[in-house]
This record gives C-alpha cells, sequence and structure tokens, in this order.
C-alpha cells in the first residue's frame, strides 16, 4: 500500500489532513483544500501500481499464533487499504510535509529555494512532483523548516556541552567565548547554502513571513542565553537578548560577502562584537527595547540583500 493512498483513504473516511502546529506554524489553515487536492492527484497516479499479493495481505493481517508477551501499547491509527485489509501504517500530512523537505534541502545548491528544489525532493523518496503543490510557491516553508532544523541541532550541542560540564568531563566557558562559539556555530550550519542564502533572507522579509521568522530568531537567541547561564529577570533579560540578536544579524551579513578561506573575517568580526558587547556594561543605556533591535537588523538586512542582487545585475 502506497503512502499516498493510506493518507487518501485517511481523509474519505473523514478524519481530515493535519496541518503542522509545531512552535511555528509554517502551513496556514487555507493550504488544506490545496493540499488535499494534490494528494488526491498523486493517488490516482499510485492505483496504478500493482497491489500485495493476496498470501502477502493474509500474513499481515493474521499473524503467528505463538508470539512472545509484549506490554500494551496504545491504539495507532488505521485505515482499511483497497485490498480490504485494516493496516496500522500511517502518516500525516505534517510528517510528510516534514520528510518533503528535509529531501528538498539537498536540491537547495542547485536550484535555491524553490518548488522545483521541493519537487525534487519528493521525487527522491518516490513521490510525484505533484506533491511540491503542498507548499506555497515561493520556497517559504523550506527556508523556515532549514532555520528550524538548524535551532534544533544548536540547542542539543549547547545541552550535550552543558551535559559534559556538570560531569566534570570540560571546562566551562567564559560568557564571551561561549557566545561567540555559539553564534559560529549557528552560523556554520548556511555554509552549505551560502550561496542562495540572499535569495532566503529576501524571501524570510517578506511581511507575511516576517512572524515566522522572527519567532525563529528570538526563541534561538533565547536558547543561547538560556545555556549560557543567563538568570536575569529584570531589564537586562530584554537587552541582552537584543544586543546578541544585533550581533548575530550583523554577522550573518558579513559572512555573506566574507571570501576569506574558511570564513576568517567573519569569526574575526564576531569576536569583536562579542567583546565590545561585554565591554558596554549597562546594556539598557544602549538598546531601548528587544523589538525595536530586531526590526532594526531586519532593516539592515533589507538593505543588504537589496545592494547585493543590484550589484550582481550590474556585473
Amino acid at each position: 500500500m502506497s503512502l499516498f493512498n493510506q493518507v487518501t483513504s485517511d481523509r474519505t473516511r473523514g478524519n481530515g489532513l493535519k496541518l503542522c502546529q509545531g512552535r511555528c506554524q509554517l502551513y496556514s489553515p487555507q493550504r488544506a483544500l490545496q493540499a488535499s487536492a494534490v494528494l488526491r492527484r498523486v493517488s490516482d497516479e499510485q492505483k496504478k501500481e500493482p497491489l500485495a499479493s493476496s498470501s502477502q495481505q493474509q500474513f499481515d493481517s493474521h499473524p503467528a499464533d505463538h508470539q512472545p508477551e509484549q506490554e500494551p501499547q496504545r491504539p495507532r491509527p488505521s485505515y482499511t487499504g483497497q485490498g480490504g485489509q485494516e493496516s496500522e501504517d500511517y502518516e500525516s500530512e505534517e510528517q510528510l510535509q516534514h520528510r518533503i523537505l528535509t529531501a528538498a534541502l539537498e536540491f537547495v545548491p542547485e536550484h535555491g529555494w524553490t518548488a522545483e528544489a521541493i519537487a525534487e525532493g519528493a521525487k527522491t523518496l518516490g513521490l510525484s512532483v505533484a506533491a511540491a503543490g503542498m507548499f506555497h510557491s515561493d520556497g517559504s516553508e523550506l527556508i523556515l523548516h532549514f532555520v528550524s532544523q538548524c535551532n534544533t541541532k544548536l540547542s542539543e550541542l549547547l545541552e550535550q556541552e552543558q551535559k559534559l560540564v556538570q560531569l566534570g568531563k570540560a571546562e566551562k566557558k567564559s560568557t564571551d567565548q561561549f557566545l561567540r562559539d555559539a553564534v559560529e556555530a549557528r552560523l556554520r550550519m548556511l555554509i552549505p547554502y551560502i550561496e542562495k542564502w540572499p535569495q532566503a533572507l529576501s524571501i524570510l522579509l517578506l511581511p507575511h513571513n516576517i512572524p515566522s521568522s522572527l519567532n525563529l530568531l528570538t526563541s534561538m537567541i533565547d536558547d543561547i542565553w538560556q545555556y549560557a547561564g543567563d538568570q536575569s529577570t529584570d531589564f537586562n533579560w530584554y537587552t541582552r537578548r537584543a544586543v546578541l540578536t544585533g550581533i548575530y544579524n550583523t554577522t550573518e551579513l558579513v559572512m555573506m560577502q566574507d571570501s576569506s578561506p574558511d570564513f576568517e573575517d567573519t569569526w574575526r568580526f564576531l569576536e569583536n562584537r562579542v567583546a565590545d558587547a561585554m565591554n558596554m556594561g549597562d546594556t539598557a543605556n544602549q538598546v531601548q527595547s528587544t523589538g525595536e533591535a530586531v526590526v532594526q537588523g531586519l532593516m539592515g538586512a533589507a538593505v543588504t540583500v537589496s545592494n547585493a542582487e543590484t550589484n550582481r545585475r550590474s556585473e
């Protein structure tokens, strides 16, 4: 039984398709009807595949009489396949979209953050290119998916480092070194896509993508400060995050224009900015609010991306 037949059959029983409801909503409710139509088209293609043999169906639906005792498990979602047998294999639309977007990242260096990259990713999973119709054509969901993955990886790295320190297997870093290393580790995740990253920023700066982009950015900055041991509860909680947001944004812009070996100039710039921040003392005098600092960083990104595009066209 193919994946899209599973999803289509589940839909016809009235269960509906689940939309992504993670920390950052990447898919709007209006996408449900479009996704359903795409799944129906792909399902029609998949129906041409031969069904599993009756003997195999019988094996699947009638397990052996003697099986070792197992702990009781929660009931799993099931569906009735075309052959009439009931199966427990099920994949939600959210899980399917996650797999497609992850596979599509391999094709970003060639196709950019586009529907073409998503279609190529779907093909590697044995799905129809029509699966790309489940997503917005501007590639924003692919970019947000990538950013979310990078944030998760960074959080895992920082958590591992914290555990090593707690176990006495590593020395605790100074705050400035910790911040510098954390930002560098996160920015290094952009390297495989650095040539296409100006395109990504220009898409993230579109009005309808800014809220999701900001949510991911502020979440990442907050994680870094928490693992750095920040326990402030006063105004410094906001200003420290605003300052680090500005450092991250400006270093990201420098990185996109850096041609030095292994981005040496970028890491030197980062080190200097962190040192400046540590020497500022009362950051409340430097930053009025987190929101203001973030918006300023985004405006700077917009100007830089615009200038980069203008320079490319004039060459």
